[in-house]
């Protein structure tokens, strides 16, 4: 007899980690076309979500092995390099919110764990901003400089706010989707529907 809830079980993970690589790949891609959308990403979302919600290696292994695939084979449209110092920077920004899902757990309500994926992007666009503060020559080393390069950016490109409003816009619908995928997979009638689906199997 096949049992099907087994079988399902053991195909979710690899399930997430294939959906998660191409939901990034996808977002990113999306930007290349239409810049208004740059950092409408789910990525922080991922990475908040695997870690308040993920438990084993899975839980890690999902959201970098999605980020590194992407950046392979994307980062060219960008010009970037996969191991240059912001693209780093980033990756520690992604541990440290992954860290932070860790800490707030997947035991609080709604309001609050939606509130920490908005920090998360907060958090996020400060950290790299940043960097860029410190390490681009276009920006005065000043409190004016910081401020100019959390808020307009670089003189020349989309301004900071743009990315920012993008972020939180992408990681706020993201979190949601991911938190309602969580929801419906371990609710109590989902559960029912698969015992029905492995009672008809052993028939």
């Amino acid at each position: 007899m096949i049992n099907f809830d087994k079988n399902i079980t053991l195909m979710i993970p690899t399930i997430f980690l294939i959906s998660i690589i191409f939901l990034v790949g996808f977002s990113r891609h999306l930007a290349i076309d239409y810049p208004t959308l740059l950092n409408f990403s789910p990525v922080i979302a991922i990475f908040w979500f695997c870690g308040s919600y993920l438990r084993g290696s899975i839980s890690w292994i999902a959201p970098i092995v999605s980020i590194f695939i992407s950046d392979l084979l994307l980062n060219p449209f960008y010009g970037r390099n996969l191991l240059e110092p912001f693209m780093l920077t980033t990756i520690i920004s992604y541990l440290l919110i992954w860290w932070l899902g860790k800490r707030v757990g997947y035991s609080r309500s709604l309001a609050f764990w939606t509130s920490g994926a908005l920090f998360s992007a907060l958090l996020f666009h400060i950290i790299t901003c940043s960097f860029s503060w410190i390490a681009n020559p276009a920006y005065p080393k000043t409190i004016a400089g910081f401020f100019q390069a959390i808020i307009i950016g670089e003189p020349g490109f989309a301004p900071s706010y743009l990315f920012l409003r993008n972020s939180l816009l992408g990681t706020l619908f993201f979190s949601l989707c991911l938190r309602f995928m969580q929801w419906f997979i371990h609710s109590p009638s989902s559960k029912k529907e698969g015992a029905t689906v492995n009672q008809v199997s052993q028939t």
